[in-house]
């Protein structure tokens, strides 16, 4: 199945554009991602006005994309996916979404790690009552600033935090801590689960590709 999954943040690197990919390919067998970015959008979505910004750019790179099974959102806010849904005749996958729905299927309360003043709104509306709390990390503004060794650290105690409030599930809801791999790190240390919203969304992709190759095919 082939799947187009589109950056927020503006990359001239073809390796740092595509690193999402192989995330997705390496846990879930038979999916073939290809990875796209907008445009003039070098700090990515960190705010209500760099999100509005985006949207429209999201809408058009993804009209343009031809010969995709599905398309993936590389945002915790889903830009522009409510939109695209109802235009294309192919599924388009929020990471935001996606991350709180598999992070309410493991725990009724989540905590939720952010980089930005509040949670995003597709991630608060569908945990519910089940966002127990929320921490933003220290010393970060965008998701750039994730990829500090200092930040990396305080991605780590934020998850403390939440843990030590009751938390019982971690989401991760921003797709930046995808790209640093932090999850395992949280799981090894506090041994709770850790949703990481890449790959909650090749989950939801994958699912999609059972159902239209049929379940028999894994027993080829």
């Amino acid at each position: 199945m082939e799947i187009a999954l589109i950056r927020v943040r503006t990359l001239d690197n073809i390796e740092a554009v595509d690193r999402h990919g192989p995330l997705i390919e390496k846990f879930f067998p038979g999916l073939r991602v290809k990875c796209y970015c907008i445009e003039d959008q070098p700090y990515g979505i960190h705010d209500a006005r760099s999100e509005e910004i985006a949207r429209p750019k999201v809408i058009k790179l993804a009209k343009k994309i031809e010969g995709s099974d599905a398309i993936i959102v590389s945002c915790a806010a889903d830009p522009g996916v409510e939109e695209l849904n109802e235009e294309l005749p192919i599924p388009v996958i929020g990471a935001g979404k996606s991350l709180a729905c598999i992070s309410r299927t493991l725990g009724d309360s989540v905590g939720a790690i952010t980089i930005t003043d509040d949670v995003p709104d597709i991630v608060r509306r569908e945990l519910g009552k089940h966002l127990l709390a929320w921490k933003k990390v220290e010393g970060v503004k965008t998701g750039i600033d994730l990829e500090s060794e200092a930040n990396f650290k305080n991605a780590l105690n934020a998850a403390e935090e939440l843990v030590r409030l009751g938390s019982p599930v971690i989401a991760l809801a921003c797709t930046g801590f995808s790209t640093i791999g932090i999850a395992p790190e949280i799981c090894k240390k506090l041994g709770v689960p850790v949703v990481d919203p890449i790959l909650a969304a090749g989950s939801v992709a994958y699912n999609l590709m059972l159902t239209r190759e049929g379940w028999n095919s894994l027993k080829d």
